[in-house]
């Protein structure tokens, strides 16, 4: 028992320590590049010290940025629906490219090549129309997430309207059936049948609801959806199977796909 307690504790030990290495390897990895730049800077092009400080620190967070936009717009991509507008992840890879020439020319070039210090501040400007670039990639991207859920909620709020209105002419046809098959003696004799009814158009609704959210949300958890329907797991996973065996649902590389 001891035995295992110490592994526990040591497991533990291991999963915190990489946990720290993994939040804090990120940050602490852009050092040597930017003590490389801003030493090249200095030396090579003969900058003052706070501007090599300054032009090293530029180059590390632009890169940062860079990816981070990279990353996310690719991420977008691999998830959003055939309607949605795709996002220009290559433009922001492209950055992500011209760092690494910069870094190059500025941490190995420029001392192979000494002569090249003439023509190294012309890539200043660049990374300035670089920096500008990634600020348009990230503001154009809120938009375009604006606009997806914007446009998602209209389509959810129309297909709410259409399930109201489906259900109101299917309630009339129900009630105009009930009356048609009153018995001589004035008594329902399909009291069952409008049990059963009432029971199937409840789970219509509920299956229409979880297309609804799996259609809106393709990688949304089965979990997540129970929450938002009030139900059980269980339930939406035999729900689930339902909508698949009709046609209606189906799973695919990045999540989920909704056939109407």
């Amino acid at each position: 028992m001891g035995r295992l307690d110490i592994d526990g504790l040591l497991a533990a030990a291991e999963e915190n320590a990489t946990a720290v290495a993994a939040r804090g390897a990120p940050w602490l990895a852009p050092l040597p590049t930017a003590y490389a730049v801003g030493r090249s800077v200095y030396h090579n092009l003969g900058w003052p010290v706070w501007v090599a400080v300054v032009a090293a620190a530029a180059l590390e967070l632009l890169a940062l940025a860079a990816l981070n936009t990279a990353l996310s717009l690719r991420a977008y991509n691999a998830r959003r629906r055939a309607s949605d507008p795709t996002a220009p992840a290559a433009a922001a890879f492209g950055i992500v490219a011209g760092y690494l020439a910069v870094a190059l020319l500025l941490t190995v070039v420029l001392d192979v090549f000494p002569s090249l210090a003439r023509l190294a501040p012309a890539v200043f400007p660049g990374l300035s129309l670089a920096g500008v670039a990634v600020l348009a990639l990230r503001h154009d991207h809120r938009a375009r997430l604006d606009s997806v859920q914007a446009e998602r909620a209209e389509r959810q709020a129309q297909r709410q309207a259409q399930r109201q209105a489906e259900r109101q002419a299917a309630r009339q046809v129900e009630r105009q059936a009930l009356t048609e098959n009153v018995s001589k003696n004035g008594a329902f004799d399909t009291q069952s049948d409008r049990l059963q009814a009432g029971k199937k158009a409840a789970v219509d609704n509920r299956l229409d609801a979880l297309l609804d959210i799996l259609g809106d949300n393709p990688t949304v958890s089965v979990a997540a959806a129970a929450r938002q329907m009030g139900i059980s797991r269980q339930t939406v996973y035999t729900y689930i199977g339902q909508l698949e065996s009709a046609g209606r649902l189906r799973r695919n590389g990045s999540g989920w796909e909704v056939s109407r």
